[in-house]
């Protein structure tokens, strides 16, 4: 177990992409550019909102996240096909774009693990996406070797017979929201995505933990981040919330009064992943911060032997 290690966290929609890939996938699989505007509103009736408005406070709503992936299931049910990666890769991931400059924008934070001053304290860089989409369609949006863990809903595929077809039927098995990020954060922070004997329940002492939440960097773009970002802050971390660069800046504003509200992120920018930009910058220069911290504790348990 080691604790240098360094943790950048993505949001996947609307963070890393100005897409919402689920949206994008109902559309595909249902073969109309209107099919993710109604499938959205079936899931609210579904979900117990009437006319898109809370009933009266004894109605206790469902989750987001079982209702969708079940209403998706069914779709894909219909249409006969798996919602498993040999689908996503297929038909799904030529049509999910990026930030410009995500890519290259990774890699070069990746690359401070390289430097000389880095490889002294032996300090290695991560970057995880934890996201309420899907796993196996987002998971291959990057090389693996660039991301080293990535959460979101997954779904298993049982095969049936029926008649002479044999149906494949998705199965939700993990569902992700805005709580359950946060369990995800606590796993990175125990590494149990890398070990599986280790439980997120177990209590790990800090200097056993794979990365302190003081090593933490969590990106996002929204209020479902607003759980993950209180507890990366709160427990040491920092906390950036990005926006659309092509919001209009009514919307930009109102982004901004939202986040500022209990200080719930450390820096509210634009997602412009260009190198030398706000963004950049401030997460390059935190992975520093945090080299240097790791350079004066070893200083002082020099000087103390």
């Amino acid at each position: 177990m080691s604790c240098n290690n360094i943790a950048i966290i993505w949001d996947f929609d609307g963070t890393l992409t100005p897409e919402d890939s689920t949206s994008k996938t109902i559309e595909i699989l249902g073969g109309d550019p209107d099919a993710s505007k109604l499938f959205w509103e079936r899931v609210k009736t579904l979900k117990g909102l009437k006319d898109g408005k809370e009933p009266n406070w004894e109605h206790i709503l469902a989750m987001d996240a079982p209702i969708w992936m079940y209403t998706l299931s069914e779709l894909a049910r219909f249409q006969k096909v798996p919602l498993n990666k040999e689908y996503f890769a297929q038909f799904i991931l030529p049509h999910i774009k990026t930030y410009e400059g995500v890519t290259r924008f990774l890699e070069d934070l990746k690359s401070l693990e390289k430097r000389a001053d880095f490889k002294n304290m032996d300090l290695n860089i991560h970057h995880f996406i934890v996201s309420a989409g899907l796993k196996d369609l987002i998971g291959q949006v990057f090389e693996p070797d660039l991301i080293t863990w990535t959460f979101g809903c997954r779904y298993t595929i049982i095969v049936e017979s029926e008649g002479d077809d044999d149906l494949p039927k998705s199965v939700p098995v993990y569902c992700v929201d805005e709580t359950y990020k946060t369990r995800s954060i606590f796993e990175i922070a125990k590494g149990v995505f890398a070990n599986s004997d280790i439980s997120v329940n177990k209590r790990v002492e800090q200097k056993n933990l794979w990365c302190p939440f003081s090593n933490m960097i969590y990106v996002g773009d929204g209020p479902t981040d607003v759980p993950s970002l209180s507890l990366v802050r709160d427990k040491g971390g920092v906390g950036i919330a990005v926006f659309d660069p092509t919001w209009t800046k009514e919307k930009k504003q109102a982004r901004f009064q939202e986040m500022r509200l209990d200080k719930r992120a450390d820096l509210i920018t634009t997602a412009d992943f260009s190198l030398g930009s706000e963004l950049h910058s401030y997460i390059l220069n935190r992975c520093i911060q945090i080299k240097q911290r790791y350079e004066a504790a070893q200083m002082i348990e020099k000087e103390a032997s």
